[in-house]
């Protein structure tokens, strides 16, 4: 997949030193990552680092590459049925928020330079930040986003299987734009969990069943949710992770008791802070104790520290995938890939990457911006002075401190 890369972890978190390839900028070493305590309160029941061929699951699975789960209140039980899942390796990609508000209309594709790598993949995820619709009025807040019809292809087009829609701009045209988005990620095959026409569905993990047979479960919730944006029994909305993470946490206990592997997106955390939060910290620890095997934030709009513990990786924001330079946010990003051998995880690695003059994610492999995006995934992140005015940081030739494609491998 990619040449280059500056961020790794071993299910066994052992220290280990690499040189990604050849050429003047070999020595460039892979820093890797022991293992780390991210939160204060630590899930009771510790698993042992080792993977296994099987997993307990109900007797009654099916394989529907979309399927509404709904979230019980207790932990569902698996049944004594026992099914064999390959344990080849196998690779989930995340990237950040996607807005395509101003890209699409232009006819700019924003993922040219990724979409090789997404497509390769067997999973790729990022948040979706703005919602697919030409109808609809305007929620009554600054920025409201949404993209034409055409931007759903444009997702699909890119090797994206997955997109969490729990966020604080998903009903910014109403519920007739959330209800046009579902349609439309519908109908090019794109999952998309965390909202829906109720809180049922809204709660409701989204289940992919993969060749080797591992079932992975996506669950999203948003802990920014402007007024009126919960869903209800009678209400279409977001999963709702400010004032209903009990029903959350449910979600992923159900979806960790009858799938193999449970992906957690996450809208949290502050705008501009490169530092998680302690709400954010807390709310982590609660969902490793469900059963998250990986939790991807996003909203603060900048890349903050990738973490693990107990065999969950916790990537606190991925920063802006797709998002052009007039809203005036930094360009530093990146993908996360996640490793799995069958149902565990074996291993991560971060690309750093930079946003375009277009809002498309650019790899990169030395300079500032670089050393700087290293610093932030290691853990050595500053809090944000508020008085400071944002920055938007962009690679003004798409030619400048570029690394080699991907595709060329």
């Amino acid at each position: 997949m990619y040449r280059r890369y500056i961020f790794v972890a071993n299910v066994a978190f052992l220290l280990t030193l690499t040189v990604a390839c050849a050429g003047p900028e070999a020595e460039k070493a892979i820093f890797v990552a022991r293992e780390t305590t991210p939160v204060r309160a630590q899930p009771s029941d510790q698993q042992a680092m080792t993977s296994t061929t099987t997993k307990p699951k109900p007797s009654d699975q099916n394989t529907n590459q979309q399927t509404d789960v709904a979230p019980t209140t207790e932990a569902v039980a698996p049944s004594a049925t026992t099914t064999t899942i390959e344990t080849r390796p196998w690779t989930l990609l995340a990237g950040g928020d996607v807005l395509l508000d101003l890209t699409e209309p232009e006819g700019v594709d924003p993922f040219a330079k990724v979409q090789p790598d997404l497509a390769s993949a067997e999973v790729a995820i990022v948040n979706l930040e703005m919602a697919i619709t030409e109808r609809g009025e305007p929620y009554n807040k600054e920025f409201v986003f949404r993209a034409p019809g055409s931007a759903a292809l444009t997702l699909a087009g890119a090797g994206i299987d997955v997109v969490s829609i729990a966020n604080n701009h998903i009903l910014d045209y109403g519920s007739v734009g959330l209800s046009d988005t579902i349609s439309v990620l519908d109908e090019v095959g794109i999952l998309r969990p965390g909202a829906g026409s109720n809180n049922a569905e809204a709660y409701a993990p989204r289940i992919m069943t993969l060749d080797n047979g591992v079932r992975v479960a996506f669950v999203s919730a948003t802990a920014v949710v402007p007024g009126g944006f919960a869903a209800t029994a009678e209400r279409p909305g977001v999963a709702d992770a400010k004032w209903a993470i009990p029903r959350v946490l449910a979600a992923v206990r159900a979806a960790a008791a009858s799938n193999d592997v449970v992906v957690v997106s996450v809208h949290w955390g502050i705008e501009r802070e490169t530092c998680p939060s302690e709400e954010q910290r807390d709310l982590a620890a609660e969902l490793i104790e469900a059963g998250a095997s990986l939790i991807l934030g996003h909203h603060p709009h900048v890349l903050q520290p990738i973490e693990t513990f107990d065999r969950t990786v916790i990537a606190y924001s991925l920063g802006n995938f797709a998002w052009h330079p007039r809203y005036g946010i930094t360009g530093d990003t990146g993908v996360l890939e996640i490793t799995f051998d069958g149902s565990y995880v074996e291993g991560y690695r971060f690309y750093p990457h930079v946003l375009d003059y277009r809002g498309g994610a650019t790899p990169i492999s030395s300079g500032d911006r670089y050393d700087r995006i290293v610093d932030v995934i290691e853990g050595r992140c500053e809090q944000h002075d508020p008085e400071s005015p944002p920055t938007s940081e962009v690679l003004d030739d798409p030619a400048t401190d570029v690394a080699p494609s991907p595709a060329a491998d």
